[in-house]
């Protein structure tokens, strides 16, 4: 067969595939359908033109994959070297639930502040939660971190000097996180160095300083290294910098201000949200400074049992006017003003609208004042104002009424900036990610696609033979699950995503959960989805994020914690329980294990200190005679071969975090040695009995119990919530709380015919279809594994052009690539 002939018959073949294949979740909605369809078109006119016409056409067509928007048509996977920490995402991901997520866009993790460059549109910064500071140079298209290896990822605010915006500083710490800032980073050259300042006033400790809500550049002194006026909101008071952020002074009392704004007009006037704290002498209210900084009075107050936090707004459009939005104490909306310095009059806001549900029955602004709050007024018109909390609104009187904006964007409003070059441009910080509006919020665009940043609360699980198959729960982002080498990540449950656990015997079974304990089993070869809860009448007392466990001996056997231990023998029914309260009277169970070879052996720990383990399947309830720190126990770790050998882990700071036993669970010994004294709440066991632990700043290692710790290199500074080793692929897996899954891999892949999918021993069309059906999000049978033969031409990445060069060596034309030889 000539190439000619050979090229036309695989363009052919890859259309009919592209035709007959059947569309996923995703596909199903809006605009990726439409994208699909007009790629499809593209692919039929290059299937019946000519070999010349052919060739220019797909090249056309194969771009238009890898410039659409829609992750679902263009994923690929970076094929991780051995012995190094590699990101397997999610870098974006689609959330089960359209309700709370903004299906079919993708979501991510919190974002809790951003900016707009001054001068340059395509740059846009977002700060994440607990994953760093994130730039792009192509308004949200793709994106870079630039904080990962600083000291601390949790962002409270950024700020870029209006008149050098290579000059960009960042609050670290978050009024949402309890983890610590490190102070102000600082950075002279657009992110890409940073250096660290402020410490002598935010940093107690290394597990206490003081996060940074909000921060202002002077606009009349910008511009320098040395001489700028940086003014900064925390929870310890208002504290200012002259010369650039090199040095800062505390310029009121210790109060907490939750937001900063400079008047538009008169740099010499800054205001402050003064936070409401129950029993403070000094109430909430509005404060206000005539220096630029350097001295604070109130202006307007209200009382503790009426306004909480508080968030405000200015605009340029209305000097002298700032607008107040505040949440009470009972969490819900305490109220909207507008403060008017010409007349020291506060004049309440009507704001309806917001306190009822819309029409379609979605949340109204909720009861999570709080935690999510944000309010911003368009630059050029007043009455244009954005407000959120749970759910987003907008106005366009002033602030009489409101009607819901983003109805299809996800839930719990964090941030938001107006463009001061052009108010059409809306950016928005949610619970799942950035957002983009460019017609004062009438639309928004994600711009979540390659923000690896997703929130991960511990119980995240493993496929046992397929390396790449993970699943795993999100902070308000539900549970996730990745297969086959795909980075693309699909939503299998909403809520708060927990615990997970995938049948070892039968991986279409597995296992989710959402906060409070709701759990659901669903088989995947069925599509049958069967809630599994632990009755709360029956064990009341549970964690937010309440752990569940199979035994890794008996693959039907779960156990749930509460207060007391609950087994089941039925995947999920007939719950019993099989120890008594394990707590000191009102906590709940944190953590437990079942050793890998003695399922009679349990361990069980919980959130106000207790440690307890059986050895006789739970008739028995023993108590170690180690005295352990009253604090949160947080993981167990059982090795793999022997019973009586473990691990247990203390969260906080404060003390020894790590425990080793060596007698079932009697007697256990401090090996903490020279680990960070920070929460520490991951462990697991690896190869040649090697121990890793994850803390807040990543996994450190030990291969002689705990003599010597190290660091593990290539990871960010970043928590870890939970470590997974399977030794039947030699990988391990690190959750973490901010900047998603990651995984070392012990062996490199083996080696394998490449483009044999199916591993029959013959490249054929059939594995070219395998390849596309992965790309597209069709459920590919378990037994298949893409990696690595799905690399048709080695470069470490499965994409639309390797299921082409699959298609032309099965019909028999030179590829010149690696397709068809054994790699």
């Amino acid at each position: 067969m000539n190439g000619g002939t050979a090229g036309a018959v695989a363009a052919g073949l890859l259309g009919a595939l592209l035709l007959g294949a059947p569309l996923s979740a995703q596909e199903r909605e809006g605009d990726a359908e439409a994208r699909r369809k007009a790629l499809i078109e593209q692919w039929d006119g290059a299937a019946g033109s000519t070999e010349a016409n052919t060739g220019v056409t797909f090249a056309k067509w194969l771009a238009a994959v890898g410039s659409a928007s829609g992750a679902a048509l263009r994923s690929s996977v970076t094929v991780p070297q051995p012995q190094q920490w590699v990101s397997i995402g999610p870098r974006g991901l689609y959330m089960d639930n359209g309700f709370y997520g903004s299906l079919p866009q993708l979501d991510a993790g919190r974002v809790p502040t951003l900016a707009f460059h001054p001068t340059d549109r395509n740059t846009l910064y977002v700060g994440t939660s607990a994953g760093g500071v994130w730039k792009s140079t192509n308004e949200g298209a793709s994106w870079v971190p630039l904080t990962d290896t600083e000291c601390s990822l949790v962002t409270g605010a950024i700020a870029i000097d209006p008149v050098n915006p290579e000059i960009v500083y960042v609050g670290t710490g978050e009024q949402n996180e309890s983890t610590a800032g490190c102070g102000v980073l600082r950075s002279t050259n657009g992110g890409a160095t940073w250096s660290v300042y402020a410490q002598n006033v935010t940093v107690t400790n290394a597990a206490s300083a003081a996060p940074i809500y909000s921060i202002v550049v002077d606009r009349a002194s910008a511009g320098t290294a040395n001489a700028t006026t940086v003014v900064a909101a925390t929870n310890r008071g208002i504290i200012r910098s002259t010369n650039s952020g090199l040095t800062w002074q505390l310029v009121t009392a210790a109060l907490t201000f939750s937001d900063l704004k400079q008047h538009p007009t008169d740099p010499n006037i800054m205001y402050a949200a003064r936070y409401g704290v129950t029993g403070s002498a000094t109430p909430p209210g509005l404060w206000r400074s005539i220096d630029r900084g350097a001295s604070w009075n109130a202006v307007t107050t209200f009382t503790t049992d009426s306004v909480i936090r508080m968030e405000i707004a200015v605009s340029r459009a209305r000097p002298g006017s700032v607008w107040m939005l505040a949440g009470r104490p009972d969490r819900q909306l305490g109220g909207m003003w507008r403060w008017d310095d010409a007349t020291s009059t506060r004049v309440s806001l009507d704001a309806t609208g917001l306190r009822v549900p819309e029409p379609n029955g979605r949340l109204n602004f909720g009861g999570q004042s709080e935690y999510n709050l944000m309010i911003a007024v368009d630059h050029d018109d007043a009455n244009i104002m954005y407000v959120g909390g749970v759910r987003a609104y907008r106005s366009t009187d002033g602030g009489t009424t409101f009607r819901e904006m983003a109805e299809r964007i996800h839930v719990d409003w964090h941030a938001i900036a107006v463009d001061e070059n052009d108010s059409r441009r809306v950016f928005v910080g949610n619970d799942g990610g950035a957002f983009l509006s460019r017609d004062r919020g009438l639309s928004f665009q994600s711009v979540n696609s390659g923000l690896a940043t997703a929130l991960h609360y511990p119980g995240l699980s493993l496929h046992p033979t397929d390396p790449t198959g993970v699943l795993t729960g999100l902070q308000d982002n539900g549970t996730i699950i990745t297969r086959n080498g795909m980075m693309q990540w699909t939503g299998v449950w909403g809520g708060d995503g927990a615990f997970t656990a995938i049948n070892p015997d039968n991986p279409s079974i597995y296992y989710v959960s959402s906060q409070n304990g709701n759990m659901v089993r669903i088989n995947t070869a069925t599509n049958q989805r069967t809630g599994i809860a632990v009755d709360t009448a029956v064990e009341r007392r549970r964690a937010f994020i309440a752990p569940f466990v199979l035994d890794p001996t008996r693959s039907t056997r779960l156990y749930f914690g509460g207060a007391r231990l609950m087994r089941s023998e039925t995947q999920g029914g007939n719950w019993v329980a099989v120890s008594p309260d394990l707590t000191r009277g009102s906590g709940t169970i944190n953590a437990i294990a079942v050793a890998p070879t003695d399922s009679n052996v349990l361990f069980v720990g919980t959130n106000d200190g207790n440690v307890r383990y059986t050895r006789d399947f739970g008739a028995n309830w023993l108590v170690p005679a180690t005295t352990f720190p009253s604090r949160t126990v947080t993981d167990f770790a059982v090795d793999p071969a022997n019973a009586n050998r473990a691990v247990v882990l203390f969260g906080s700071s404060g003390g020894p975090h790590v425990y080793l036993t060596g007698d079932g669970g009697a007697n256990w010994t401090d090996i903490t040695g020279t680990l960070p004294d920070v929460s520490t709440q991951a462990a697991a066991w690896g190869p040649g009995g090697r121990l890793y632990v994850g803390n807040m700043f990543g996994v450190y290692e030990t291969a002689n119990d705990g003599v010597t710790w190290t660091r593990n290199a290539g990871l960010p500074t970043v928590r870890v919530t939970d470590l997974v080793y399977n030794p039947r692929t030699s990988r391990l897996v690190a959750a973490t709380y901010g900047r998603g899954i990651w995984s070392y891999d012990f062996a490199a892949p083996g080696a394998v015919l490449r483009g044999d999918v199916n591993n029959d021993g013959s490249v054929t069309a059939a594995d070219a279809l395998l390849i596309q059906q992965a790309l597209i999000g069709v459920q590919i049978p378990s037994a298949v594994r893409l990696f690595p033969a799905a690399d048709a031409n080695c470069d470490g990445r499965m994409q639309v052009l390797d299921a082409l060069l699959v298609l032309k060596f099965a019909v028999g034309e030179q590829t010149a690539t690696c397709v068809g030889t054994v790699r």
